[in-house]
């Protein structure tokens, strides 16, 4: 019955696409003898799986100080998607690496999740958990504007916010509005794709050796350690796959178009742009100077708001240009060292609200 229940919740969702595919890891590299990368270890295990009221959301936590830095993954990804900035981050502050419900180490929700789900979940988490604030939000992709929502809602508790390569509110509303968009690789033929990889999954977990596999997960590289890889193909589960044609719906309205223009005041911000986001012009989803001009935007809610163009990126910075993610995440900290006691932000009241001078804008 329960494998009926997921697929009706499937079918409803058919119409529904995931416009951000999202690669949780690096892009395999071609060698032949590749020593195994070290930093994936942490990820091979759950970490802090907190009970929100019978199932768990989990923490991948490490480090010690204060502000705790929460990092946000996007719409295909984990807390595995940090493995090349959370070990370096940690060694100067708390920080902890959230997966949503289906994801990762993390309990499936009892229905496929929407944007306020997610939120909810990690407010929960915090609290349950024992995760002191205040906090830094780090968002990639669609976690990214999970990060302003959550901000939205609990302004006492968010001192600043890095935004990397970030969603727009209503993205799927503006990516069909765009000139040229392609209806025949649109909602439809995506969410045929995901709801074949989640029918299949509804059956267990995918060998790599069936045809379907390559299609219905994610690429490791070639580094990845033997243990990780072993278990890679666990995390492609049904509700994986449920919630990420779920969660995408969020994306076909205008509910969240407000976190998308509630002042910032002072509050340090740092939003980060890839320099190639979607790939070539015949591939790409959104013209690229939309794109930078749509992260400008967010940039101007805060009036220490900086926004900077990453070269020779893609849409996942943390992984192609790791030390960018890095260098945001200590300004921002140094920001609130040196001084936002002053704008009480440090001291967990909100930032004033008014009218803000326009963001920096860099090239890098």
């Amino acid at each position: 019955m329960r494998t009926l229940a997921l697929r009706a919740i499937l079918v409803v969702a058919l119409l529904l696409w995931p416009i951000l595919g999202g690669i949780v890891l690096a892009q395999p590299r071609h060698a032949t003898d590749v020593a195994e990368d070290s930093r994936m270890l942490f990820y091979i295990g759950p970490g802090q799986r907190v009970d929100i009221g019978g199932r768990h959301i989990n923490m991948q936590c490490a480090g010690a100080g204060t502000p705790t830095v929460i990092l946000m993954a996007g719409i295909s990804s984990w807390s595995v998607v940090w493995y090349k900035t959370q070990p370096v981050l940690a060694q100067q502050t708390r920080v902890c690496a959230f997966d949503r419900a289906g994801y990762g180490f993390s309990d499936p929700a009892p229905h496929p999740q929407i944007i306020a789900d997610v939120v909810d979940d990690l407010h929960t988490a915090l609290v349950a958990g024992s995760i002191p604030g205040p906090y830094v939000l780090v968002g990639h992709s669609l976690g990214g504007l999970e990060a302003r929502i959550y901000a939205q809602r609990w302004p006492r508790q968010i001192v600043g916010m890095v935004l990397d390569d970030t969603t727009p509110a209503g993205e799927g509303l503006i990516n069909e509005d765009q000139p040229g968009f392609d209806e025949a690789v649109g909602r439809e033929s995506y969410a045929a794709h995901s709801l074949q990889c989640a029918l299949l999954a509804a059956n267990g977990p995918l060998e790599p050796s069936r045809p379907e596999y390559k299609d219905c997960s994610l690429p490791l590289p070639t580094d990845t350690p033997a243990a990780l890889r072993k278990a890679w193909p666990r995390f492609f589960t049904a509700y994986y796959a449920a919630d990420r044609v779920s969660l995408m719906s969020s994306l076909y309205t205008h509910r969240y178009d407000s976190a998308d223009h509630r002042r910032l005041g002072a509050m340090p911000l740092v939003v980060l742009t890839a320099e190639n986001s979607w790939g070539t012009p015949a591939g790409a989803r959104f013209n690229q100077t939309y794109w930078v001009a749509l992260h400008e935007a967010l940039a101007h809610l805060s009036s220490r708001g900086v926004h900077r163009i990453i070269a020779g990126s893609g849409h996942e910075i943390q992984l192609d240009k790791p030390q960018a993610v890095i260098g945001a995440v200590d300004e921002v900290l140094g920001q609130l060292r040196m001084g936002a006691k002053s704008s009480g932000a440090w001291s967990g009241r909100p930032n004033s609200i008014g009218s803000n001078p326009p963001a920096q804008t860099r090239h890098l």
